[in-house]
């Protein structure tokens, strides 16, 4: 969604940018490196597998704050369905995209009508629908958001609540819809329920304009020392993330606190204005072109392996023409650019 504002606090979009960065990247090495080749890779691209989605969905909670729950609902309803509209198209175009070209399926009604009914989730395309279903869950149940949005408190209660959920039998749910939002052992998915915490926590933060807090360091390192903890009592075995643990849900806790005052201090100091801002405020379209992108090459380079350096040049590179691309779509000059504003 597209709207001019005269002010605005780029740190979310700087936010949002390092972690299009790590995504991409970790998308990159999954397509196009070997872990036997390349151990080290096996540490990246977990690292940035259990920050990412818990970041944006901490950053959309956060975004949506400012955007609809500061607002009478008359004014940003139509918004947030159109919101939730674009994110279920973009699931559509890359979930395609990924049975086209990684499936090697045809482009046929029966190819593309489970993918739209949801009765099939293309994998690296899973995520979008769950921000679909948070969008519209924000929409249906927008009074009680802003009730929470107010409370502090009731922000916390609820989220320990909400952690609970990750102690369900998964193996139960059968149901691709059901799935989708709790939870399930059937397909890879982000269950809303179990992610949803880091969205309320970002409405809190967005609300209040959190900064460094002592209390938000120790609270947000219990979460990764938990998570730690786990490593060291498993010996390395990474806890459950399709289906997630409660483990996996809070490891990323303290990286995401850091990654959020680096960004208002990005912010601060206007360091990055261009690139790293510029990803911020497109995510959406950073993630279907990079994706189509991937899964394309992919599709016809089988033999191309690169290492974890070679994979950052490439990640690099594939988000430069990406940013070519809008910069060309935008039609303005560079210094134009400043006072657009997108809520991904």
């Amino acid at each position: 969604m597209v709207q001019i504002s005269k002010v605005r606090d780029h740190s979310i979009d700087y936010f949002k940018g390092l972690l299009v960065i790590g995504m991409v990247y970790t998308h990159a090495l999954q397509f196009f490196s070997d872990p036997s080749m390349f151990p080290s890779i096996h540490i990246s691209t977990e690292f940035f597998n259990l920050i990412t989605f818990s970041g944006f969905v901490f950053c959309f909670g956060y975004v949506n704050q400012l955007a609809y729950y500061s607002k009478p609902f008359s004014l940003v309803g139509k918004k947030m369905f159109f919101t939730g509209l674009k994110t279920i198209v973009a699931f559509y175009i890359s979930g395609l995209a990924f049975q086209v070209f990684i499936g090697r399926l045809p482009l046929t009604f029966e190819t593309v009508m489970p993918i739209v009914l949801l009765q099939v989730i293309p994998g690296w395309s899973e995520f979008l629908v769950s921000f679909t279903l948070i969008i519209f869950i924000g929409l249906v149940f927008f009074p009680i958001f802003i009730w929470l949005s107010r409370r502090p408190k009731a922000i916390l209660g609820f989220s320990l609540l909400l952690l609970v959920t990750t102690f369900i039998n998964y193996s139960q749910v059968e149901s691709t819809y059901l799935g989708i939002l709790i939870g399930t052992d059937l397909f890879p998915t982000f269950p809303v329920i179990q992610y949803m915490p880091y969205y309320l926590i970002g409405m809190y933060f967005g609300k209040f304009q959190i900064g460094f807090q002592w209390r938000y360091v120790f609270a947000s390192s219990l979460g990764t020392i938990i998570f730690i903890v786990y490593l060291a009592v498993y010996k390395g075995q990474l806890p459950g993330r399709f289906p997630p643990s409660i483990f996996w849900i809070v490891g990323p806790s303290f990286f995401l606190y850091i990654y959020y005052l680096v960004s208002r201090l990005l912010n601060r100091w206007g360091i990055g204005a261009g690139f790293l801002k510029i990803m911020g405020e497109n995510v959406l379209f950073y993630l279907i072109i990079s994706n189509v992108i991937i899964f394309s090459l992919a599709s016809v380079l089988e033999s191309f392996i690169i290492g974890p350096w070679r994979g950052l040049f490439f990640t690099i590179f594939l988000l430069f023409v990406i940013t070519y691309f809008i910069m060309i779509l935008a039609g303005k000059p560079k210094e134009n650019r400043q006072n657009r504003v997108v809520h991904d």
